[in-house]
């Protein structure tokens, strides 16, 4: 299977002391991701292990390492969407899973099938129902400290004592917003996307942020008729932000304009740093990931925009030997968070017949009434 991935860091700030290392992380992840789709694996298979690896790793804001809560703990937010069935998974504020982004996966896959008794499959899952549903899935389920790197426990006890010297509600400058996200289409068209986030630093127990929320953390929708080309998103930045402006859903269906790079630009002007739904915040961090694809040729076009100091982000074609990672940077004098840079790359895949869809439809009978 060939196909074309991308994935991104976060869009935050990220320090050039780490910059080598971030880029190292979009690397490794492409390449997985690479590696998916050449041993037959579908654009949903390619985003979830792109996002497995940049949850390992203790950089990103994601699975292991992520942000810690008021009560020092990891609660972590993933979704995941598949372009051709349109089916959406997610789970929030969810602890002790070590890659929610599988769990969000199961559950998108889990859509395609029906329950006993007319009972609707679930698609988002939240705290202990998530984790009980996740172990009932045989996901791997560690103990809460070891999903806390030490990067986040030094960045926790800062954010406590700053909080002490100073009352400061919406200071988001001290918490990483390194957000973790993926898309893909592949040789039969398919595409996909997905995210995965720790949250805020200091959140509140049980907050839930764009990660897992529909059309703000996630979008994918595969061209029907060939009149309208594929789209697939991904964002970061501060999820109450993106949540009110349904961010990726509206970055998606901006390059659907006859100027992808100008739909996107629009986007991210009106629709976010001039939304109405964001009159009270003074500074709109967000990023997106975004890309257009036309079967019929096979060609498509990444992009890439945001309103944060920088955005970080790597990109792979299985037919290339190796990915190309770069961080986006807004020009000098541009304050973060009222002004948008948009960037991107053309890219081409070489298609294959796409099947018919099978709708694998199986009754799960279950006495106890679960899921």
């Amino acid at each position: 299977m060939n196909g074309f991935i991308a994935v991104h860091c976060g869009a935050g700030f990220h320090s050039d002391s780490l910059r080598k290392d971030y880029q190292k992380t979009c690397y490794t992840a492409c390449r997985r991701a690479s590696e998916t789709l050449s041993r037959g694996g579908n654009a949903v298979d390619a985003v979830e292990n792109a996002i497995i690896e940049l949850e390992n790793s203790p950089l990103t804001n994601a699975g292991y390492g992520s942000n810690l809560s008021w009560d020092g703990l990891v609660e972590c937010d993933a979704s995941i969407m598949n372009g051709q069935t349109l089916h959406f998974g997610a789970c929030g504020a969810v602890s002790n899973v070590w890659n929610p982004i599988t769990l969000a996966k199961q559950l998108c896959v889990k859509q395609c099938e029906s329950l006993s008794l007319g009972r609707v499959p679930p698609c988002i899952l939240t705290g202990q129902g998530a984790k009980t549903w996740a172990e009932r899935m045989g996901l791997q389920i560690v103990d809460d400290q070891k999903m806390v790197s030490s990067k986040a426990f030094r960045n926790y006890k800062h954010c406590k004592r700053k909080l002490k010297r100073y009352s400061v509600q919406n200071d988001l400058k001290f918490s990483p917003l390194d957000t973790v996200g993926a898309i893909c289409v592949d040789s039969y068209g398919v595409v996909a996307s997905g995210a995965s986030s720790g949250g805020v630093s200091l959140k509140h127990e049980g907050r839930v942020g764009q990660a897992a929320s529909f059309g703000s953390g996630v979008w994918a929708e595969m061209s029907r008729d060939g009149t309208k080309p594929s789209i697939a998103a991904c964002t970061s930045g501060c999820g109450e932000h993106l949540i009110r402006t349904q961010l990726a859903k509206n970055s998606a269906e901006s390059l659907q304009e006859s100027s992808p790079t100008l739909g996107l630009d629009r986007c991210l002007k009106e629709k976010f740093l001039e939304s109405p739904f964001l009159w009270d915040i003074p500074e709109r961090l967000g990023g997106s990931l975004a890309l257009t694809f036309n079967p019929q040729i096979g060609e498509g076009e990444l992009l890439w925009g945001h309103t944060t100091r920088t955005m970080c982000i790597g990109y792979m074609s299985t037919e290339i030997a190796k990915p190309k990672c770069i961080i986006s940077y807004l020009p000098p004098k541009v304050q973060a968070g009222h002004k948008a840079v948009v960037s991107g790359v053309p890219f081409k895949v070489s298609m294959q017949p796409i099947p018919v869809l099978q709708w694998e439809v199986t009754t799960e009978t279950n006495l106890n009434g679960s899921l």
